[in-house]
């Protein structure tokens, strides 16, 4: 299957810095740090959480998931004591996904009375080099090889208990993704797996009014051209 073009479109995506920088531009009366250590055992200096996102006087933390939050079943369990710990401590716990994109119903989910369109061009233009929120990247798969046939049972019943929780089109703009990633590669053996609730996923039609997004392929699969 020939890839026509290199990926065109945003010159980035959501990441673990990125996410710090969003939580500045949202929230800015409040200070945030980065990778700062919790201690959950007064004994014992070595047992700690190091959180990607944490504003101690907002109590909020914030923890980007990459793949291995979704294919690794000591880090799932680890996770799970973690969100515990934080929550029992008077926290509120959030995860970001990373397969989510900031497109404006994520903004508004995570975001609630401090969402503003001055903020969220701000934020859009910092994280993915735009001005335009349907040049934003979708949430989804798009280049990456960490996709859902490489979760572990915990993992996929993890990413569909978000998927119900985040914006209906999330859930849609997402199941837009595997198909084109599908039609690329000509396997769905390797983007999904053989995991029953992927079906059901897959048949999951986009609205033309979710569509307002960047797709990195095309519908055939291939890459889509920067120009359009």
């Amino acid at each position: 299957m020939a890839e026509t073009t290199k990926f065109n479109g945003p010159s980035a995506e959501m990441s673990e810095k990125m996410l710090l920088q969003v939580c500045r531009i949202f929230w800015p009366e409040h200070a945030w740090d980065a990778q700062e250590r919790f201690y959950y055992d007064a004994g014992n200096r070595r047992k700690y959480y190091k959180v990607d996102c944490v504003s101690t006087t907002m109590k909020l933390v914030w923890e980007y998931e990459g793949p291995d939050h979704y294919g690794d079943v000591w880090k799932l369990k680890r996770d799970e004591e973690r969100a515990a710990y934080f929550l029992s401590s008077g926290f509120t716990f959030l995860r970001w996904p990373y397969y989510l994109q900031l497109t404006p119903d994520v903004a508004h989910h995570f975001c609630g009375a401090a969402f503003s369109e001055e903020k969220y061009l701000r934020a859009i233009k910092v994280v993915y080099g735009v001005d335009d929120p349907t040049k934003v990247l979708s949430p989804g798969f798009h280049a990456t090889k960490n996709t859902p046939a490489n979760f572990v049972s915990g993992g996929v019943k993890r990413f569909f208990s978000e998927l119900d929780e985040l914006p209906d089109s999330v859930t849609a703009q997402v199941a837009e993704t595997l198909r084109r990633y599908i039609a690329a590669v000509e396997d769905k053996g390797l983007v999904v797996g053989d995991a029953a609730p992927f079906e059901a996923l897959l048949k999951n039609r986009m609205p033309e009014y979710w569509s307002l997004v960047h797709f990195g392929r095309c519908h055939s699969g291939n890459w889509q051209n920067s120009s359009k």
